[in-house]
């Protein structure tokens, strides 16, 4: 009689993503072939607690990971998706989309958000049902005299403060569509980060008729978000709200200002053209995937 020995099995398993990856994340991120990252204004890292984040492991080896990290109750962005080499990027994606998914479909939410930066996942997302919707572009502002402005009659600008957050946060939510808005607790987020965040108010209501936040780049500055209440445009208020930031980041001799901005916004292009803003070879493409059509 002869006995044999069982290798055991490998196992290999489907997860939410918890702290005590983030060692193995960043080095998945940061050594294997295919990766997408495309932080909001926290790191895909500092979520690992987050419903949508999940893991592929196999013999305690990560080898894939998604994040599908909901911005508003609508939108869900795709914040980053890596694969080792030893597997390919379709069968990790096929394999964690729907664990990643169901948090936020069982939530009633409506659109998954991506912007590939990378040929191979811009391919991804084809096959997998994502829809292209449009493009962000990136325009810059590079040191010259600065174009004249003029303050908005009956108004008054000012640094944003804190308890201006849930009001800033309204007026994007009206200023934007469901699918670009951002979520309010990502203001108090963006306002700790800036380095210019400004307010425009009318001076007898005290109503916030737009803002922007503007954050550090390596060669000067980024206007990271401004919007105006549909009410307020066509005053002057978006273009007051530029030339101030123009103005703060020259004083502070920045070389450049840079921003990105939906492809077809004319209404902003416009703005930011006049401003003296010009577009770069940077677009990049936005794809979604209808959560509502696919149930």
């Amino acid at each position: 009689m002869t006995s044999m020995t069982m290798a055991p099995e490998t196992v290999h398993r489907v997860r939410a993503a918890v702290p005590g990856d983030r060692r193995r994340l960043a080095a998945l991120i940061h050594l294997e072939p295919y990766v997408h990252q495309h932080p909001g204004w926290r790191a895909p890292l500092e979520q690992l607690d987050e419903a949508g984040f999940v893991v592929e492991e196999r013999a305690n080896v990560l080898e894939s990971a998604l994040a599908l990290l909901p911005e508003t109750d609508d939108v869900a962005w795709v914040r980053l998706f890596a694969a080792a080499a030893s597997v390919s990027p379709r069968e990790a994606w096929e394999t964690l989309w729907p664990y990643a998914v169901a948090p936020f479909r069982e939530r009633g939410g409506r659109w998954v958000a991506a912007m590939p930066f990378a040929d191979w996942f811009q391919r991804l997302l084809r096959d997998e049902g994502f829809e292209p919707v449009g493009q962000v572009e990136v325009l810059v502002w590079r040191n010259q005299p600065l174009p004249q402005v003029r303050p908005v009659e009956g108004a008054r600008l000012r640094p944003m403060v804190n308890h201006d957050l849930p009001a800033v946060a309204q007026v994007d939510a009206d200023a934007f569509g469901p699918f670009w808005r951002m979520a309010p607790s990502s203001f108090k987020i963006a306002l700790s980060r800036s380095v210019w965040a400004t307010v425009v108010e009318d001076q007898t209501t005290g109503q916030i008729l737009g803002f922007q936040i503007s954050t550090p780049s390596p060669l000067g500055g980024h206007l990271a978000r401004l919007a105006v209440h549909p009410q307020a445009q066509g005053r002057g208020v978006g273009r007051w709200l530029v030339g101030d930031v123009l103005s703060f980041f020259k004083r502070n001799r920045a070389e450049q200002v840079t921003l990105n901005t939906q492809g077809d916004n004319a209404r902003a292009l416009a703005l930011y053209e006049k401003m003296g803003f010009r577009k770069t070879e940077e677009a990049y493409p936005v794809y979604r995937y209808d959560l509502t059509a696919a149930s």
